[in-house]
């Protein structure tokens, strides 16, 4: 497995893959051209062994000076649980650690999301229990949490 940038000629997977995980919650297609040329961090996780085929993706933006929010993390189905998850979080954690002006990474996760909820915090995020309510279109409410850098 490889961890790349993600580039324009990705966008169509990387939508496909968003829209088949997140739903109505999705990044529109707009956005994720806006992000891949805005960001701090646009990173996939591909199978180099299966002609680099995704295996997932995070996005990472500043969103203040002393601060990287991860606004987007998924993996495929059929490669969760097996670890990928874990080694794509890690890693940007260890290129946000690089910007020494970074105190902070922070991330909002669905409440109902526990496997996402238990990665992070295997990582030492903490999570807010104040609930943001309705925080995604579908109406799912939130946890904010945080990372001290």
């Amino acid at each position: 497995m490889e961890i790349q940038s993600v580039n324009s000629k990705d966008l169509k997977e990387i939508i496909i893959l968003e829209k088949e995980i997140f739903k109505e919650n999705a990044f529109s297609k707009q956005i994720m051209e806006d992000l891949i040329r805005h960001n701090t961090f646009f990173l996939k996780l591909v199978d180099d062994k299966n002609k680099y085929k995704l295996i997932g993706f995070i996005i990472a933006i500043r969103d203040k000076i002393d601060r990287i929010n991860i606004i987007n993390f998924l993996i495929a189905p059929r490669f969760q649980n097996k670890g990928f998850g874990a080694h794509l979080l890690k890693n940007i954690i260890e290129r946000t650690m690089q910007l020494k002006e970074i105190k902070k990474m922070v991330l909002n996760v669905q409440v109902s999301n526990l496997p996402a909820i238990k990665l992070y915090e295997k990582f030492n995020f903490v999570k807010n229990t104040n609930e943001i309510i309705n925080y995604y279109p579908s109406r799912e409410s939130a946890y904010f949490m945080e990372l001290e850098i």
